[in-house]
């Protein structure tokens, strides 16, 4: 007799107690399909389990893209999205704990590109095979930094780009012209009381970004360390973390640019929307977010023709600001029974067409060079409809041309977050102690930072402090 458990298809039914104990999965799935023991049963198990985070891009497109996968698929597999909420960090801890316990609720996974690394190296993922890569997968169509964040330390390709990320700088450009600042100094001197001035909100400042105390954070001090010419990366020689001169001078720097309404005051509290809001409300001269953002202040019509995109200030006026690389890779789960179907559907959603629908219509950056080449307007897709948006708010062949040039010069140049063992509790411990010292006016001391961050990156037990 066929005995099934709820949700999920695990080990034993122990393991079920035990998941329920340290995740919500359990209770985010709602159907019946699976076999104990992670046996496959051809009689009615005929879907395919996509676990990601929360879909926040204008017009929830990756549903769009799996009921048309469902559409094309009428005997199936049915594709079931299940997106995990409560922000990054609940979406790791969730994610690895049930794959670590055995769980086989998931067939694909949608993993953050810094995710990918020590879920591979967990012996959590499922390696694509070199047959299928050489004809499926031409890697000279991809990007090469996001194709590079799904190889392992092994050679093998453990995850697929699905999209891509990289932060750039939107300016006022009906306030500072259309120049955006090249380097931080020149930023600094746009945001002049006058110019703050015709931007007529109380509490005017220069620039608007994402310091609250989560990854965010860790995000942009990682951004504002490389771009005053630091570095702040594991050093190759040994299992410690390094922080050099010139990245302590940089983070310094956050606190006096407080001081002076160069950043704002808000932007300890905010994340990403509650900074695109107030740079749309008139209260920053400049922000700092990710490119769903263009898509978002297009729609608006009290901003849409009244700002510009440009690439991240840099401390060289010559070179861009270096951003760091984001995105989402697709990953086939090693406890799968459905490899095979779950490394088709991948294939199917990483296509040319499908990037480029991703890309016009929803703001996601895509991962495939041919989107880049000829990027075309949402409306214009054969079988595509605009959802919520109405015709006037999309954005032309001509603007979705010019974007993809800024993005992929954005990516070209973003590098990475650092590659350690236990990444949420470094970062965890670096956005926790720099939220603390600008809410101080203390600037961190490098060498106690690092040797803080070390002790939380997973080389070895946490120390007592670690968040």
């Amino acid at each position: 007799m066929r005995r099934t458990v709820p949700a999920m298809r695990l080990r034993t039914a122990a393991i079920v107690t035990a998941v329920a104990m340290v995740t919500t999965l359990v209770v985010q799935l709602n159907f019946d399909r699976y076999t104990d023991g992670c046996e496959r049963d051809p009689e009615d198990d005929n879907s395919i389990v996509m676990f990601s985070g929360e879909d926040v891009n204008p017009g929830r497109r990756r549903h769009e893209l799996i009921n048309t996968w469902n559409a094309e698929h009428p005997r199936g597999p049915k594709v079931e999205l299940v997106e995990l909420v409560g922000g990054a960090d609940h979406e790791y801890s969730q994610l690895l704990a049930a794959h670590q316990l055995g769980s086989c609720a998931s067939d694909v996974l949608s993993l953050d590109v810094v995710w990918t690394p020590p879920f591979a190296r967990a012996g959590l993922l499922e390696p694509f095979p070199k047959e299928q890569l050489k004809q499926q997968f031409d890697q000279r169509n991809f990007l090469h930094g996001p194709w590079r964040t799904g190889t392992g330390d092994d050679g093998e390709q453990y995850a697929i780009p699905f999209h891509s990320d990289a932060p750039l700088l939107y300016y006022r450009r009906d306030i500072v012209g259309n120049s955006p600042p090249r380097t931080w100094d020149e930023l600094r001197g746009m945001s002049s009381p006058e110019n703050l001035a015709r931007l007529r909100a109380r509490d005017a400042a220069g620039i608007v970004t994402q310091l609250a105390d989560y990854e965010g954070l860790t995000v942009n001090g990682l951004e504002i360390a490389a771009s005053g010419g630091g570095t702040i990366g594991k050093d190759p020689r040994q299992e410690k973390i390094t922080i050099d001169a010139a990245a302590e001078r940089a983070l310094g720097q956050i606190i006096k640019d407080f001081e002076s309404s160069v950043i704002h005051g808000e932007s300890l509290n905010f994340r990403e929307n509650d900074s695109v809001a107030a740079f749309a409300q008139g209260r920053a001269l400049f922000l700092r977010n990710w490119p769903y953002t263009y898509h978002v202040l297009h729609a608006d019509p009290m901003i849409k023709d009244r700002f510009g995109t440009a690439q991240l200030p840099d401390s060289n006026p010559s070179t861009p600001g270096p951003g760091i690389l984001g995105g989402q890779n697709l990953a086939v789960s090693r406890n799968s029974v459905h490899k095979k179907e779950a490394r088709e559907f991948i294939e199917w959603i990483t296509r040319p067409r499908q990037q480029l629908r991703l890309f016009a219509c929803g703001g996601y950056v895509p991962v495939r060079t041919e989107v880049y080449a000829n990027p075309e307007q949402c409306s214009k897709i054969p079988g595509q409809q605009p959802q919520s948006e109405p015709e006037q708010t999309e954005l032309s062949d001509a603007e979705l041309t010019k974007f993809a040039r800024i993005l992929r010069t954005a990516i070209s140049q973003a590098g990475t977050r650092p590659d350690v063992p236990n990444y949420p509790g470094f970062s965890r411990a670096f956005h926790r102690r720099l939220h603390n010292s600008i809410v101080q006016g203390a600037a961190v001391d490098r060498r106690n930072f690092a040797d803080y961050l070390t002790a939380c990156a997973g080389w070895r037990p946490p120390g007592k402090d670690c968040p």
